[in-house]
């Protein structure tokens, strides 16, 4: 089986699982702040230990992040300025985190979400 990174990098056609890895560990730790404790630990559930590790380090209580300070968070976490190529990347985790989550922890995630950020996730 691929590892997490390994698919996200397929997805979004990256040229390295390094650089994918720092995408995903972006993307889960915005994540994990913009939703709530109790959903995070649902969501753990099921996932490769090293995408569990990123979506821990939160802070329990959800910060409401609209898309674009999401994509500009993770953004600044990977080192780029190309929103258009974040995002594309971002869309490459979210749907990589479908495949692994746990069933309908994905639905109750976007739930949480402003629709502008949960939209990232289809």
């Amino acid at each position: 089986m691929r590892t997490f990174a390994e698919q996200v990098q397929q997805t979004a056609g990256m040229t390295s699982t390094d650089e994918a890895s720092r995408v995903v560990r972006a993307t889960l730790t915005t994540l994990a702040e913009a939703i709530s404790g109790g959903q995070v630990d649902e969501l753990v559930e099921g996932l490769p230990p090293e995408v569990r590790r990123e979506l821990s380090q939160r802070s329990g209580q959800a910060r409401s992040l609209g898309e674009t300070e999401f994509l500009d968070r993770v953004s600044g976490e990977i080192a780029t300025t190309d929103l258009e190529a974040t995002e594309q990347q971002v869309r490459a985790v979210l749907t990589t985190l479908r495949q692994w989550a746990p069933h309908g922890e994905i639905d109750d995630t976007a739930a949480q979400l402003p629709r502008s950020l949960a939209k990232l996730f289809r």
